[in-house]
């Protein structure tokens, strides 16, 4: 789409729509739609390509950012476009329901209405919700029937024979004691736990006073079970906090982690976590994508929400939370002191959920580096099994050719193989030597690689590609030059990837993984060589042998240390060190 193709915009509030034929691309709002439209086409990226695919674009205009902000959600619940971002585990997270009715009920739902009722949540965790749920039915007795609204009967069930409902439903309860019940629950649901402590504490001085001992037990038992209950679910913090929410973030390419913290009366009363996987996403429109959906939604709200880094246009979103709160909600960036520090616990923690998720998926051969390897390269499926190659040698002596192999994006050291090579200082040779041999002799029975990573420039790969051919295969593969970590195709077309994409991360460590494994052979060999000569010096026994080959590793090293700072190792003196120089002298070193 051009910019001369567009509508005529006002300068507004709003929400537009880029459209290609009948499907909606991408949603977003705006204070001013004109200006914010026309920024597409001077832009590159992500909104230069939405606007080059876009063939129409839809808008409509809001009285103010508020009412563009909640169109937007529910326009992308409705369209769900390819370009916004979508949260995953998107699902409806159940809530507990306070019921609005003269006689309110708990109940467990997974939708908000705008039915006067009250909202609790939400909870990711079910299993924590039943435990919630289960405390209040038995320690508060609200009715236990789910009808709604309540349906009158002629007998009162066993739940008020047990004390545990108050039987509103036969006629039984008085209003005033309910609506006592249902402003401890309340305040149960909302982590206000040490003042509804002390009230019930005083209840109960109150009526042992009285001599109604049976009654203060009571209460007695509600406050240890109250107690019991928030000492295991929540962590103890700082009760100068009071109530807020703090979030972190951690990104790595198109995956990203959200996690939040709810912190009620200075205890943290639960984390909420979502992946988002999408290309070319900011960090910002993650987080604002995470702030819309759940906020729109959770309850209650806190005064103060800690970002970990700003954010444009919050005005219309606190001003959201603000009426639905029916008090101020500050969104802040701090910058020192404790609520800095509980920034860094949330990044902290996302970065590890982010590592355990990429755990996960290289379980299950579903690494996202695998899906963009298969865009990139153009491959017909998915890569499961990558075999990186690497040529090395030892001061220009000793070339070996090592193999190192991935599956799922995993490392897979039990199937590392090495072998010395007979080419001379010819790496192109090498390389095709180490590759022919690879499919036609001793490891020609290992699983065949859906793509090879070669460690080099274009003459490698081309080299590569030469041996494959001699062994009768046509595979995948991909160069990688280490300078500038480029990818470089048999065909000489070059890819550069920023250095967070996790495709070149994976390729990389696939890279190292080849080198050291040569690398270590080289190790051993000078060792065993620096070993052997050693043994026919005079006065070098075992222990000092150890100690040289631990400490310079190889003979170029040793020939090269000072006299008197051979003289000055452990175990060592200079007659030993003499000698040791002596013999020396005459070795070439490898």
């Amino acid at each position: 789409m051009r910019l001369a193709e567009l509508p005529p915009l006002p300068d507004a509030p709003g929400v537009y729509l880029w459209r290609r034929g009948e499907e909606v691309l991408y949603v977003g709002k705006a204070k001013n739609l004109r200006a914010r439209v026309r920024s597409y086409f001077h832009a590159e990226g992500k909104a230069a390509r939405i606007a080059e695919e876009a063939t129409a674009l839809d808008f409509i205009a809001t009285r103010d950012e508020v009412e563009a902000l909640l169109l937007e959600a529910n326009l992308i619940k409705a369209h769900r476009p390819p370009y916004n971002v979508l949260l995953k585990d998107d699902k409806h997270y159940p809530f507990l329901k306070l019921t609005h009715e003269p006689f309110p009920t708990l109940l467990v739902v997974r939708r908000v209405e705008a039915d006067g009722a009250k909202y609790y949540g939400p909870f990711p965790e079910a299993s924590t919700l039943r435990r919630i749920k289960t405390l209040i039915d038995r320690l508060f007795p609200l009715r236990k029937n789910s009808g709604y609204p309540m349906k009158r009967k002629r007998y009162p069930c066993l739940n008020y024979s047990m004390g545990r409902c108050l039987a509103p439903c036969v006629g039984l309860a008085d209003p005033v004691a309910y609506g006592e019940v249902v402003r401890q629950v309340e305040a149960v649901l909302e982590g206000k736990v040490d003042g509804l402590l002390r009230e019930l504490e005083a209840k109960m001085r109150e009526a042992a006073k009285r001599l109604e001992f049976e009654r203060a037990a009571e209460l007695r038992d509600q406050m240890e079970a109250l107690k019991a209950f928030f000492s295991t679910a929540q962590q103890a913090f700082d009760p100068e906090l009071g109530d807020l929410d703090f979030l972190g973030l951690a990104q790595a390419g198109p995956l990203a982690v959200v996690q939040l913290y709810q912190v009620r009366s200075g205890r943290i009363l639960g984390r909420i976590s979502r992946v988002v996987e999408k290309e070319e996403t900011s960090p910002e429109e993650i987080l604002w994508a995470f702030l819309r959906d759940h906020y729109l939604e959770a309850s209650p709200l806190p005064p103060l929400i800690l970002l970990p880094f700003p954010l444009e246009d919050l005005e219309g979103l606190e001003e959201l939370l603000r009426r639905r709160a029916g008090r101020k909600v500050e969104l802040r960036v701090p910058q020192r002191g404790e609520k800095a520090r509980l920034l860094e616990l949330a990044e902290r923690n996302a970065r590890l959920a982010l590592e355990t998720e990429l755990k996960l998926r290289e379980r299950r051969g579903d690494h996202p580096a695998l899906k963009a390897l298969q865009e990139l390269l153009g491959l017909p499926t998915r890569p499961y099994r990558l075999e990186g190659y690497d040529v090395s040698h030892l001061q220009g002596q000793a070339r070996v050719f090592s193999l190192a192999v991935f599956e799922g994006g995993r490392p897979k050291r039990a199937e590392y193989r090495r072998m010395r090579l007979k080419a001379g200082n010819d790496d192109y040779a090498a390389m095709e030597e180490g590759v022919f041999r690879r499919y036609t002799g001793s490891l020609k029975d290992l699983p065949l690689p859906d793509l090879l990573l070669i460690d080099g420039g274009l003459g490698q790969v081309r080299a590569a590609e030469k041996a494959l051919k001699r062994a009768g295969l046509r595979l995948p593969l991909v160069g990688l030059a280490k300078k500038e970590e480029v990818l470089i195709t048999p065909e000489g077309r070059e890819i550069r990837l920023p250095l967070t994409h996790p495709a070149l991360r994976l390729l990389i460590h696939l890279r190292d993984e080849a080198h050291q494994n040569g690398l270590r052979y080289h190790q051993k060999r000078r060792s065993q060589e620096l070993f052997q000569v050693l043994a026919g010096i005079p006065g070098i026994g075992e222990a000092r042998r150890r100690l040289l080959l631990e400490r310079y590793g190889g003979l170029k090293a040793l020939r090269e240390a000072p006299l008197e700072e051979l003289a000055r190792l452990p175990g060592m003196n200079r007659k030993a060190a003499e000698a040791l120089k002596r013999a020396l002298a005459g070795k070439i070193a490898p």
